[in-house]
Formats: structure tokens, sequence, C-alpha cells
């Protein structure tokens, strides 16, 4: 055997290399379309009022998005 780089030929993979490599991309595929399916999803909408109550100083001053009297 040799051991030099320059010597080595090309990789020709075998129908096994082919078909494990189908099937890592397969499972990967599914378990990300199991991911996003179940992934809890929070509405923008609601990250958007949540953030003056989050703040420690918010005193229910106006916000500027109740309607004018």
């Amino acid at each position: 055997r040799d051991f030099l780089p320059s010597s080595w030929r090309v990789f020709h993979p075998t129908w096994v290399d082919i078909w494990t490599y189908i099937g890592t991309i397969g499972i990967f595929t599914s378990l990300f379309l199991l991911f996003i399916r179940f992934l809890p999803m929070i509405a923008m909408s609601e990250v958007k009022t949540a953030v003056p109550e989050a703040d420690p100083h918010y005193g229910g001053r106006a916000t500027g998005k109740e309607p004018a009297r």
C-alpha cells in the first residue's frame, strides 16, 4: 500500500455508500419537518404586546396604541 496522497485513486462509491447517503438525507429531512411541525410558534403580535409590560419601569403609561378620545 502506498500512503502518499498523490498515488491515491478516485473514490467510487458502492450502492451501500449511495443508499447510506440518501438515507441520512431522508432522516435529516424527516426530523427537520417534525421539528418545524411541533415547534411551539410565538406570534410576533404577542411578542410586541408583551414587550412594554416586560419593562421593569413600565407604569401603565400610554404606548401610543390606545385609541384617541
